[in-house]
């Protein structure tokens, strides 16, 4: 039996793909067989091979490294499966969401995640598939919504073909070739988002106003030098659309959080030729959305606020909070990051909030923005609430919906040759239970440390 391995195989459930995983139990390698739907939905059947790891075989791949992943004298059945439970809606009082946008596509902005996860239905009880999902994978076709396309392609470069349904086919490869480079040092190469990043196009618009609606195209995930994927990255490249003026937005509805249960937050960015653009790589905020912004929980970890520079706000300048509440001084420009930055939110045990910009690599970190009794003033986290929060990344480029527009002086700029990228997102929680607990969910990923965890046992994770 191969140490690990995939391959498709038909066992009387539709196709499957069979994952192969191996551990040390009691001195045998215990090898589990998973035969995944290719929907990612199900599972069908799982089945367990003890062989003994004789000497001969302990410099084998199955034999190496398996003892600091023992799962103890017994092994159960492991089961692929979704979390059931549907996510609030993802609309903001902020802003109204665009009204001619969400008449138009007549779409009701609750999703929900498990068998039918990527589907949206219409005010006439029909489905449609969201943007970045495969429309078959319920096993029958469910069209995607308006505006989309229904693309094949080997998204994940795995052999692997199948349908996501897109705004357009073509800025991306749709063959098994070289992934698109990039000219951001921490995004080696691009592909399209797969099922397993934590990005979706957003619904709303909140302070742009465009008559195209909300638009995710020009958008991917970076790969590293090996071409492994970073699905909690984001890249975006205002190049690749045929009509760069547009509100673009994308959100990670699928992985909300709790902020008192976060104590840091990582990430790298770099951007260039985003001059006269009012971009946003990277914040968070929760819904609902209670003005003001300063107490509204929102935190902006990277803005160009006022264009054309670029600042980490907490909506200080209307909290209220005098110096106990600091918005950062402007630390880049629009044109160019000057390569990559390392952004670091930490909340201590107080409640008090600080955003730091770190030197990449070293870590030596220089606080820029803060916040103190965050935790104890923001709307999300009083009087006994404990609101889910989600982070996005936008560009607004057409027209304002609100003072923010003018707040950040942001303009209409047809021309842009903006691109950025943010990498490496993790979130560290207050004690070692990961914010995201589920390690068969696609958030799984945005855990600190996520990618050296072993496998888990009984709710609780090692690191090797």
């Amino acid at each position: 039996m191969p140490a690990a391995g995939a391959a498709s195989a038909h066992y009387g459930c539709a196709a499957r793909r069979m994952l192969t995983l191996h551990f040390l139990v009691a001195g045998r390698v215990a090898t589990v067989a998973l035969f995944e739907d290719l929907d990612r939905y199900s599972s069908c059947a799982a089945s367990v091979d003890l062989r003994t790891c004789t000497s001969a075989e302990s410099s084998s791949f199955a034999c190496s490294g398996l003892r600091e992943a023992a799962v103890g004298d017994s092994l159960g059945l492991l089961q692929h499966h979704r979390p059931t439970a549907a996510l609030p809606p993802s609309t903001v009082s902020r802003s109204p969401p665009h009204r001619e946008m969400l008449e138009s596509q007549k779409v009701h902005v609750n999703r929900t995640v498990g068998s039918a996860g990527n589907k949206v239905t219409s005010g006439s009880n029909t489905e449609c598939t969201y943007m970045h999902n495969d429309p078959y994978s319920t096993g029958q076709l469910v069209p995607c919504c308006i505006g989309l396309h229904q693309c094949l392609g080997d998204w994940e470069h795995t052999d692997r073909w199948y349908y996501l349904c897109l705004t357009d086919c073509a800025p991306f490869p749709t063959s098994p070739t070289t992934p698109q480079n990039s000219d951001l040092e921490i995004c080696h190469s691009v592909l399209p988002f797969a099922e397993r990043s934590i990005w979706n196009t957003g619904l709303n618009q909140y302070s742009c106003m465009s008559d195209k609606g909300t638009r995710g195209d020009g958008a991917g995930m970076c790969t590293d030098e090996g071409g492994i994927p970073d699905y909690s990255s984001i890249y975006v490249d205002m190049r690749s659309v045929r009509d760069s003026v547009g509100c673009f937005e994308w959100v990670t509805d699928d992985c909300q959080f709790q902020m008192k249960r976060v104590r840091q937050i990582d990430f790298d960015v770099a951007w260039e030729g985003c001059d006269n653009l009012w971009m946003a790589p990277f914040w968070t905020f929760s819904h609902p959305w209670v003005a003001p912004q300063g107490r509204s929980g929102e935190i902006d970890f990277v803005e160009a606020c006022p264009v054309p520079t670029v600042t980490s706000n907490l909506g200080c300048y209307n909290a209220g909070l005098r110096d106990s509440c600091q918005d950062s001084f402007p630390w880049g420009t629009g044109n160019s990051s000057e390569g990559h930055k390392h952004i670091r939110m930490t909340l201590d045990k107080h409640g008090n909030l600080a955003v730091s910009l770190c030197k990449p690599h070293l870590f030596l970190c220089q606080q820029v923005a803060s916040y103190e009794n965050y935790l104890g003033i923001v709307y999300p986290t009083t009087e006994g609430r404990n609101n889910l929060y989600k982070f996005v990344s936008d560009i607004w480029n057409d027209a304002g919906n609100d003072g923010g527009w003018g707040g950040c002086k942001a303009v209409r700029n047809p021309d842009t040759i903006c691109r950025y990228a943010v990498t490496n997102i993790e979130v560290s929680s207050v004690d070692d239970i990961p914010v995201f607990d589920d390690p068969t969910s696609k958030c799984f990923v945005l855990n600190a440390h996520a990618r050296r965890l072993s496998v888990p046992h009984l709710g609780r994770f090692r690191a090797r």
